[in-house]
């Protein structure tokens, strides 16, 4: 069931602008540098509860909306000028719902119950703004939170299948401060908690930033990217080791 969805590309080759990865997460951030590109940091401005409250589409498609409106916001940073402004949003999906982020160890707690010997979807949304002018975008009003006119988006859905971990488990794992921060309560890349029985798709998705997706998203526009290493036999990705093929069937 991993699949991923993009939207129409520009055809030709150009070359790569800087990216400007509009996010706050250090995961993310460690994982775009293995992509070889240039690239600096930033954070979108941009309330993402008071957003994400206001949504009424599909659970499914709110990582990509999200995403996309991160890159709106990120357009408008002076830092954005003369870059490929890229941002991505992941929820957990269980039963058509996003579980979200937990408000506290209380929340944390009844999200990793509900999620416990269960699988859901995991779904990154990945958005690429791409370079407006700056007088071309005060005349057209995108700095003052227009939506501008290049930006492109895709997604990659990833299904998890969660152990039946304890209760203990779960308290020591709350104790930890580990799941505070994360869609779904959880990390994947957490070591010491490996709570995930196993995956049907990209592994990187579930960490937050499927570099697959964004890859395909710049190409299918147009930009030419430095070679990837090959996967060592055996494996599917060159980026991760955990990225196992797409699953030929549902496994929700």
């Amino acid at each position: 069931m991993n699949n991923q969805r993009t939207s129409e590309g520009n055809g030709g080759s150009q070359r790569l602008p800087v990216l400007l990865l509009a996010s706050a997460s250090p995961r993310r951030r460690q994982l775009i540098a293995q992509l070889g590109l240039p690239f600096k940091v930033t954070v979108s401005p941009l309330d993402e509860e008071w957003l994400e409250a206001r949504y009424d589409g599909p659970a499914e498609e709110l990582g990509r909306w999200l995403a996309e409106r991160k890159a709106e916001a990120a357009l408008a940073l002076p830092e954005a000028a003369d870059c490929l402004v890229v941002t991505a949003d992941t929820t957990v999906i269980l039963d058509g719902i996003s579980q979200g982020k937990p408000r506290d160890a209380a929340h944390a707690r009844a999200i990793l119950r509900r999620l416990r010997g269960r699988w859901h979807q995991v779904i990154t949304g990945v958005a690429v703004a791409f370079p407006t002018r700056r007088d071309e975008a005060s005349a057209s009003g995108a700095y003052k939170g227009q939506k501008p006119a290049l930006i492109r988006s895709s997604q990659c859905v990833t299904p998890v299948l969660m152990r039946a971990y304890s209760d203990e488990e779960i308290e020591a794992y709350i104790a930890s401060g580990d799941p505070l921060d994360k869609a779904g309560a959880y990390g994947i890349q957490n070591p010491d908690f490996q709570l995930p029985e196993r995956i049907a798709g990209c592994y990187l998705n579930v960490v937050g930033f499927p570099l697959c997706t964004l890859s395909a998203l710049l190409e299918a526009n147009g930009f030419t990217l430095p070679a990837p290493v090959p996967p060592s036999p055996g494996r599917f990705c060159p980026w991760s080791e955990h990225c196992l093929p797409p699953a030929r069937k549902s496994m929700i």
